[in-house]
């Protein structure tokens, strides 16, 4: 390989990153109270140095760029920390409208498993899938003259805590597990409308690498 060949090899790697950088992948992380999303936004923003969360998010915070590096590839993605309380359901719409979010990540815990009187989780879930697979997606889409593309094109449903819930509920087939089973139907109808949404086992506080390989998977797979 010529001098001049491996100049512009090197050209191209760095252009790629530079753009990678400028124009990050648009995430939206979503799901109940304290299932663990502040925890992830911290896992993402400084890894491997989680604080103790002490108060729930409250609103909507500012989007930040976070770098994602992992086996050799590197990603800049942007994510917006956004309270899980009922009354905050809204500024999550309203967040995948303003930035044009591509990949959601919903994030659930095993108290729907420890409490079955416990049905926040499926709410929001419910709430959340109506609003992507219904009319209002469509009247968003009309109004800014958008796309169908421009749904969300991925969304993972990620099983937080694993860390404190593998021993409780052991089971063979992590990726089949029971924590699951109240939101297939869910996964099922964005399936149904072409959006893929697949399942994901994760501790967002203790285990930075679950984390970063999860992010990376959803990108470079769809």
């Amino acid at each position: 390989m010529s001098v001049m060949t491996g100049f512009i090899i090197l050209v191209i790697e760095q252009v790629g990153i530079l753009w990678k950088k400028i124009n990050p992948h648009a995430f939206g992380i979503y799901g109940a109270t304290q299932v663990g999303k502040t925890t992830l936004h911290h896992q993402l923003r400084t890894r491997g140095d989680v604080p103790e969360i002490k108060q729930r998010t409250v609103g909507r915070e500012k989007a930040l760029r976070k770098t994602i590096k992992i086996d050799g590839d590197i990603h800049t993605i942007k994510t917006s920390d956004i309270g899980g309380e009922s009354l905050y359901w809204g500024e999550w719409l309203q967040d995948m409208k303003s930035r044009k979010v591509k990949y959601i990540i919903f994030m659930i815990d095993d108290r729907h498993l420890a409490k079955h009187i416990d049905i926040e989780q499926q709410l929001c879930w419910k709430f959340l899938v109506d609003c992507i697979v219904s009319s209002y997606w469509d009247i968003v889409n009309k109004k800014n003259k958008k796309k169908s593309n421009e749904y969300p094109i991925a969304v993972g449903v990620w099983a937080n805590k694993f860390d404190l819930w593998k021993d409780k509920y052991p089971y063979d087939d992590i990726m089949n597990h029971p924590i699951f089973d109240t939101f297939q139907d869910g996964m099922q109808r964005l399936n149904d409308k072409g959006i893929p949404c697949h399942k994901y086992i994760v501790s967002a506080k203790s285990d930075s690498e679950m984390v970063y390989r999860g992010i990376t998977t959803m990108i470079e797979d769809y």
